[in-house]
């Protein structure tokens, strides 16, 4: 059952990684733990296409348009150890905001009088938060071991968010501390791993922003938050090379907002509107069987759900209500190389927008596909 824990996480970690989004807000990957667990040393590189099919339907167009543009993510991690500690190094996309609001303005579209119906108040966005985690893992006995590290959130300047009213650009950087526990019993594949991440400020978080009148501005006031994030991972064998695995995601996204104030009293008066978000806390709950189906080859299917901020919202850069998803995954092994490969089918929860300024996009029946691959080698 041993040889099965270690075929099963990395088609496990394939599929998680492949996954359209986390646990709400910005999210889009959360911190893969995974690789610290393999004995000795080991490097891997992953990488997946993320393809959206979410759509909307606004006030002023009955057609559909896509609100959510697609996305490619590459994932990298390398590991050593020197007797009980291990040291480790994950590289990985944490967090997107990619739309295409823009794309369903329609002619003649414009902020000033009636001309505002034809414009669309979903937001165009150019935003990637990549990270860089730093862990240390230390094995108190076999069955029980600590982790705790940094991880470095980084937004790149240049990130850019288009709202009806207002430009923005946006970067900054964040150390967020790391901790987690493990407690295992090889001999069955029992693995239960706590991990927390603390709700941190973005203390150089940055921006700037423009209306259609002015010049681009420095904003002062500024705040976006990284949230508490909790994830218990479990896995066990259930039988012979059999292994039922599983993970609940908790984010506090409803503490964690983007803010930029205005600039002056806004544009009524040559200034530059605010613009926020209002995510709602998120839960994601995952579980799955795989299978060790050769010497070479196991298979897995997992079944992932996570809980919605309602039926309804008023915040422009919510485009579902939770999802459901479903993924599929194997892993080959050859000599000391492994090639896992996954792929997920999201369907959205439909959600209705609702807009303070009286624009609305309703969003049904959406999808999302993604497929990745991954490449570790054991040395």
């Amino acid at each position: 059952m041993t040889n099965f824990l270690r075929t099963g996480m990395f088609t496990i970690s394939v599929v998680a990684f492949a996954q359209m989004s986390a646990a709400g807000g910005w999210e889009a990957s959360t911190l893969d733990t995974s690789f610290m667990y393999n004995e000795g040393n080991y490097a891997e590189a992953g990488t997946a296409a993320v393809t959206y099919n979410v759509k909307a339907t606004t006030q002023a167009n009955t057609a559909k348009t896509k609100m959510a543009k697609n996305q490619s993510r590459t994932s990298l991690a390398f590991k050593t150890s020197f007797g009980s500690f291990d040291i480790g190094l994950a590289s990985y996309m944490s967090g997107a905001i990619q739309l295409s609001g823009a794309d369903a303005h329609k002619a003649g579209c414009s902020i000033a009088g009636a001309a505002v119906a034809l414009c669309s108040v979903v937001p165009s966005g150019d935003v990637i938060m990549n990270s860089l985690a730093v862990l240390g893992r230390y094995k108190l006995s076999d069955e029980i071991s600590l982790m705790a590290g940094a991880n470095r959130y980084s937004i790149a300047s240049g990130s850019t968010v288009t709202a009806l009213t207002g430009h923005y650009e946006v970067s900054g950087d964040e150390i967020v501390p790391t901790l987690g526990a493990a407690y295992e019993m090889s001999d069955i594949a029992l693995r239960v791993e706590l991990l927390v991440q603390s709700k941190t400020k973005i203390s150089n978080f940055k921006a700037q922003s423009k209306s259609p009148f002015t010049a681009l501005a420095d904003v002062t006031g500024e705040n976006m938050t990284i949230p508490q994030t909790m994830k218990l991972n479990f896995q066990s064998g259930i039988a012979e090379n059999t292994l039922l695995f599983g993970s609940i995601h908790q984010a506090t996204w409803k503490d964690a907002q983007i803010d930029i104030p205005a600039i002056g009293s806004g544009t009524a008066l040559g200034g530059v509107d605010p613009v926020s978000s209002d995510f709602a806390n998120r839960t994601t709950y995952s579980i799955g069987i795989g299978r060790k189906l050769t010497e070479q080859f196991s298979g897995l299917i997992s079944f992932t759900s996570e809980t919605g901020g309602g039926k309804t919202t008023a915040d422009p850069f919510t485009l579902r209500n939770g999802f459901q998803s479903v993924s599929l995954g194997g892993r080959y092994t050859a000599g000391n190389m492994t090639i896992s490969g996954g792929y997920n089918y999201t369907m959205p929860g439909d959600v209705d927008l609702a807009h303070a300024s009286g624009l609305t996009a309703s969003y049904k029946n959406n999808n999302v596909s993604a497929i990745g691959i991954k490449v570790g080698f054991s040395f």
